[in-house]
């Protein structure tokens, strides 16, 4: 019975509070002043005729006398509470939110009662507001006005009804402005299909203004004078989309004339495309004539704009919630205390069968393993117990043993077990038990459950980087995918950019299409350095802003340029112009608002494999400098050889997370210390923080398909992503040869290479010069030394190839003095 309760649980509930609106709603319609009740003297048999028999006649009395037509506010309560548990969202009956309900159906019977104030219902035996709302009008009409406590009756029950639903007045517009846009947009099109139909210019200029300014004035954001909302309303974007094109066209106008082109089209005004039906087009000296009919040239106006369209930019985003997670099963994994107390006298027995005396002085079940914590007597050596582990093991019938000699801090020893019933942790429980949106955590990665059972929650940003390893099927790429959705609940792309590297193509694909990306999830093992020497350019020129502003991080970079002025952001965009175009890219700087930056790298070991040098040279330089400018690394892998795992790369990333692994050899290389190869499989796991000598144990959440798919549709169905143009030019000249100089600048120019002077110099004192020579004497990659000796050949330094025989150098040593 227990589990058909559980699995009918929400469709339990939608009956049960359907069912208490339709009672209710019955028992008030069908209310009768003589149907016995609390007024009517209990001696006298009345006949009853109410629908709900004695309990309804009770009943609706006792509402209609107390909050008059107020009463019908509760069956519309018992109907939403139908309707939101018909979806899925779990209802939490907060004190606060109860008071608040009260509160309105009080502030809604007193209005009623303070504009009709005489019994009006029910053969004059009800007032119009019940005896409270009477009571309350009376009351305050002592003291002020008429239209003074109706403002503040208003002004109670708007607030009272905003706290109780938890939604903004905006939300409750959202009907009539959709039902006015559809108006706007049959007006719309109707002006359309009016002005395409219409033949020559005899149509008069005040008919052709009618339909243009019908359709300006049913514009829904005009008719409220309230402002689009982020998830359903495109009137602001679609104003700010004509912008863009009418700047689109006056700038291919402009790059037209620039190139000694010229384009003759006709103007958006209707009357000029009259005056001149034929549209005449002449590009250059090739004249490329040919005439389109009005409606065709509308129709090519059409297909332009939606060529042109920009991705939709949303001003307000709207955050996702809880309930788009999965609730854990009411039947909590509950351990038998006799068990428990059966494991404790069993561990007692076969540490003393060792000579090791001691007590279990505490038991701390948790939802994979339990830990004892031993507490030996003092002349037990602490190494003799540590190599007991299997001997445990065997004897409390155990998939694994633990120990942790000593616990940091105390004295005594953490014996973990393995439980025979595991509880799985899902994520919903660990955001919604932790401080995960507290303002402490800016960076909240779900971490999942210690082994006492405590919700875990750490910051990203306070790490700030970190290192995931674990086995196939051990839980490694749950918990990544669980992270990044935690923190997709936290941020939205304005305050979070995210770069994804998923060469596997599988544990990352559900977040393709999320507004949160960077450049679309890199898939290729090569292009991942690109991407990484993009991190490294963009950090550079954060640092360069910060330097310029007088800001010691991120934070206080955004707190400085918040308040900017228009003319302050124009003043800083001519700046980076002018930069721009005296071709020093390399200083320009940001002057708007950042966002933190998350690198997530699946399978980093098949990117080291790959390209070690590049890759592990960007990723130390990001891991000892990105911290402080709001970038941050997240690499996981399967396996932490020490081929992977370098010296450099293991003391810069101080936050460790080891699900289990195949050896001690790769524990100690994640973690420093062996354990991790004893861990159990699906979401066991160790955590070393920074800072902390030993790693504690946890338990990863467990987060479903579904769950990801409905959250990353929620923010795909506000925005798509914006990828930076930057980086995809860096992505998309990373073929080729991956030499020192992958992912560069693929121009030709002397600023590319920073060693330039020196090489050229050397250049300027030899008689020929090949690339492997420069190779070999400056040690450099081939790519490098080549592009060199393309940028020598361009700039006169060096003469053209000659098969393959070195080059011949055309200029004397530099320095060298001509008379």
């Amino acid at each position: 019975m227990t589990t058909l309760a559980e699995k009918f649980q929400r469709d339990i509930k939608v009956v049960l509070w359907l069912s208490a609106g339709i009672f209710f709603s019955l028992a008030l319609f069908s209310f009768n002043p003589e149907d016995p009740s609390l007024n009517s003297a209990s001696g006298v048999v009345r006949e009853v005729h109410n629908f709900c028999g004695i309990i309804g006649s009770f009943l609706a009395d006792f509402l209609y006398q107390s909050f008059g037509l107020s009463a019908w506010c509760f069956v519309a309560l018992f109907l939403r509470a139908a309707y939101v548990s018909l979806l899925g969202i779990e209802l939490e009956f907060k004190k606060a939110q109860v008071v608040w309900a009260i509160l309105f159906i009080v502030c809604v019977s007193s209005l009623s009662s303070l504009y009709i104030t005489e019994k009006a219902l029910f053969n004059d035996s009800v007032y119009v507001g019940g005896l409270l709302g009477h009571g309350i009008s009376i009351l305050l009409s002592d003291y002020l006005n008429k239209i003074g406590v109706g403002v503040m009756l208003w002004t109670l029950t708007l607030i009272s009804f905003i706290l109780y639903t938890e939604k903004p007045i905006e939300y409750f517009f959202r009907g009539p402005r959709a039902v006015l846009k559809a108006l706007y947009e049959k007006v719309h099109d109707r002006y359309l299909e009016w002005q395409e139909s219409r033949q020559g210019p005899e149509i008069s200029t005040k008919e052709s203004n009618f339909w243009r300014n019908l359709a300006r004035k049913m514009n829904p954001k005009s008719l409220l004078g309230t402002k689009a909302s982020e998830d359903d309303e495109e009137y602001e974007y679609e104003e700010e989309e004509e912008e863009y094109e009418e700047e689109y066209e006056e700038d291919y106008e402009d790059e037209a004339e620039e190139d000694g082109d010229t384009l003759e089209l006709a103007e958006e005004d209707e009357e000029d495309a009259d005056a001149d039906p034929q549209l005449k087009i002449e590009i250059g000296e090739t004249s490329a004539r040919f005439q389109m009919k009005p409606q065709e040239a509308k129709a090519s106006k059409r297909k332009k704009r939606i060529k042109v369209k920009q991705k939709r930019r949303v001003a307000n985003w709207e955050m996702p919630q809880v309930n788009h997670l999965e609730d854990p099963p009411l039947s909590a994994v509950k351990l038998d205390p006799k068990e428990l107390k059966r494991k404790t006298e069993l561990l007692e027995d076969k540490l003393s069968q060792f000579n090791v005396k001691g007590k279990v002085t505490a038991v701390k079940p948790g939802p994979a393993v339990t830990m004892f914590e031993y507490k030996p007597n003092s002349d037990v050596k602490i190494s003799k117990i540590t190599e007991l582990a299997d001997d445990l093991s065997l004897a409390l019938s155990s998939e694994s043993v633990r120990i942790i000699a000593p616990i940091p801090g105390r004295d005594v020893v953490g014996i973990e077990t393995s439980n025979s019933v595991r509880e799985t942790v899902y994520l919903k429980e660990v955001i919604a038990e932790s401080n995960f949106f507290s303002d402490d955590f800016t960076l909240p990665l779900a971490l999942g459950k210690e082994a006492s059972g405590h919700s875990k929650v750490v910051d990203l940003r306070k790490m700030p980087h970190l290192m995931v390893a674990g086995t196939t099927g051990s839980g490694k790429s749950v918990f990544v995918v669980g992270a990044l959705t935690g923190l997709l609940f936290k941020h939205s792309p304005e305050t979070l950019k995210l770069i994804l590297v998923d060469p596997k193509q599988v544990d990352l694909v559900a977040f393709h299409k999320v507004p949160h990306l960077i450049m679309p999830p890199i898939r290729e093992v090569k292009k991942a350095v690109s991407a990484l020497k993009w991190a490294i350019k963009e950090m550079d020129k954060r640092y360069r802003s910060m330097s310029r502003f007088g800001a010691r991080n991120l934070e206080e970079f955004n707190e400085k340029i918040k308040d900017f002025t228009k003319e302050q952001l124009d003043e800083h965009a001519e700046v980076n112009e002018e930069l721009l175009r005296a071709n020093k890219r390399s200083e320009t700087y940001h002057y708007t608002k950042l966002p933190y930056i998350v690198i997530v790298v699946e399978e980093f070991g098949d990117l080291m494999a790959v390209d070690k040098s590049n890759v592990e040279a960007s990723v130390v330089r990001l891991a000892q400098m990105a911290r402080a400018c709001g970038i941050h690394l997240v690499l996981a892998m399967q396996s932490p050889r020490k081929d992977v795992v370098t010296g450099l790369i293991k003391t810069n990333i101080p936050g460790r997370i080891s699900f289990k692994v195949a050896s001690k050899m790769d524990s100690r290389i994640i973690l420093d210390e062996s354990g991790a190869e004893r861990l159990l499989a699906r979401g066991d796991m160790l955590y070393l923080a920074p800072g902390v000598p030993k790693p504690m144990r946890h338990h990863g959440p467990w987060v479903s398909e579904d769950e990801i798919s409905s959250v990353m549709n929620f923010w795909a169905e506000q925005c798509e992503p914006e990828f930076d143009d930057e980086a995809m030019k860096m992505l998309d000249g990373s073929g080729g040869g991956y030499g020192d100089d992958a992912g560069g600048d693929n121009e030709l120019s002397p600023d590319a290479d920073d060693r330039y002077d020196e090489i050229l110099s050397f250049v300027s004192t030899q008689k020929s010069v090949s690339a492997s020579y420069i190779q070999r004497k400056f040690r450099i990659g081939y790519p490098r030394a080549a592009r060199l000796i393309e940028i020598f050949e361009n700039e006169g330094v060096v003469g053209p190839a000659n098969g393959s025989k070195p080059r011949e150098v055309l200029i004397g040593g530099i320095g060298e003095t001509t008379l």
